[in-house]
């Protein structure tokens, strides 16, 4: 009897532990998820079939009721805020092409294209692309302007 007490009590325990990871630690469904099934059934299973009806009908309620008393625990513990990443993203999606640049329009690199890079358009400093290698300081002309981007090549 005690044995067997001690088998259905690590059968659950292994599935609570599962069930916890595949929640709280690993993405989607994974093997984790699987073998918490399977434990809980075999658990729950082994209760009925080696001890008595009523004793299994006590292992469903008591791993049901475990399984949801530890997962919300767990969520009220500050285990997961000292996990959790605590930083702000600050930056945005590129907006549309300001009205005032045109193509054929001329200006300057502010920073080295490699293929990307930052210029001056008369009054506007934005971002650009190229479709080749640009140093900084140099003269450029826009050759094309396509929703979020500007793509310019240099002067010739």
């Amino acid at each position: 009897m005690i044995l067997n007490t001690i088998i259905i009590v690590v059968l659950i325990a292994l599935a609570i532990f599962l069930l916890v990871l595949e929640l709280f630690f690993l993405p989607g469904v994974t093997v984790a998820a699987l073998f918490s099934i399977v434990f809980y059934s075999v658990g729950i299973y082994y209760a009925f079939a080696h001890i008595s009806t009523t004793v299994g009908y006590i292992t469903l309620v008591a791993a049901l009721l475990l399984s949801v008393f530890i997962i919300w625990y767990f969520m009220r513990s500050r285990t997961l805020d000292k996990m959790s990443l605590h930083t702000n993203i600050d930056s945005t999606a590129p907006s549309q092409v300001s009205n005032a640049i045109r193509i054929g329009d001329e200006g300057i690199t502010l920073s080295r294209f490699n293929p990307m890079g930052r210029v001056r358009i008369g009054n506007t400093i934005t971002d650009a692309r190229s479709f080749e290698f640009i140093d900084e300081g140099v003269a450029i002309v826009v050759t094309g302007i396509d929703g979020h981007a500007i793509y310019v090549e240099p002067k010739e």
